[in-house]
């Protein structure tokens, strides 16, 4: 797989060692199943980080619970999972029909281990070669759903430079007008200070972030979207127990942690 599908081991390891925890925050039981010997000794590398590993945890659960509330109420919501790596969300939560994008080695490693067709859910995986493959040739036979559509980036932002970012949204508001996007967002300031570790163990697996910015909640805004909600991803980690920080010093002198890197539910306006 390519460096940034490496990374999708990353955080497959991280809901593993989560689905094991005495009080687990996402329970992706599915996750340990990619965890080979090579996983593994990807995983090795990112395990000494506990702050990233309890966000990542808590930003995947976030996600979920946002998923599974629209499910709920739209059980024949589509669900496009935009760099899907090893996600799991069609097998464990009840409703949507679901689409899985992401490289081409990652979509057959899935399909040898957890076939599409054994989801409990419609499910379809699209492999793409994000070097060289258009993403409007591959969204184009998805376009405008009757159903509501959520289009998820999860991990995915801080790899794509600011023009990438935009064509991206204006591709996805073209072809699902109405869509709701969920996607987290990371300042450059907080990867400054909370990321320059983990930066550098994925720079090691040939990959790299892109050039984030002071505030990108307000760059996609500009790109004709509403925003709806946002939570604090470290926050989540906090409320839940497993990061341990006093409430009146995470909401004073650590607003950095905070606010720095937050998952954002985004609605699309008309064209």
């Amino acid at each position: 797989m390519d460096p940034i599908a490496k990374t999708a081991y990353y955080c497959c390891g991280v809901r593993m060692l989560d689905a094991h925890a005495q009080s687990p925050v996402c329970g992706d039981h599915y996750a340990e199943l990619f965890m080979d010997a090579e996983a593994r000794e990807i995983f090795r590398r990112f395990e000494k980080f506990r702050g990233p590993n309890l966000a990542n945890a808590a930003r995947h659960r976030i996600i979920d619970d946002i998923l599974r509330e629209r499910l709920a109420r739209h059980p024949d919501m589509h669900v496009l999972l935009l760099g899907a790596g090893f996600d799991t969300r069609a097998f464990r939560l009840a409703g949507g029909q679901w689409f899985e994008i992401d490289t081409p080695a990652l979509i057959a490693r899935k399909e040898s281990i957890l076939p599409a067709h054994t989801a409990p859910n419609p499910l379809a995986r699209i492999a793409m070669d994000f070097s060289s493959d258009r993403l409007e040739h591959k969204l184009a036979a998805l376009a405008a759903p009757a159903a509501p559509a959520v289009v998820v980036m999860e991990g995915v932002s801080m790899y794509l430079s600011p023009d990438q970012l935009r064509d991206t949204l204006n591709l996805l508001r073209r072809l699902f007008p109405g869509h709701t996007l969920v996607c987290d967002l990371m300042t450059d300031a907080f990867a400054q200070r909370f990321g320059r570790g983990l930066r550098r163990r994925i720079r090691e697996l040939g990959g790299n972030f892109a050039p984030l910015l002071d505030d990108p909640a307000s760059f996609v805004a500009a790109a004709h979207y509403r925003e709806a909600a946002r939570h604090s991803i470290a926050g989540r980690a906090v409320a839940h127990g497993s990061l341990p920080l006093p409430l009146w010093l995470f909401n004073s002198l650590l607003k950095s942690l905070r606010d720095g890197y937050q998952l954002h539910v985004f609605e699309a306006n008309s064209i």
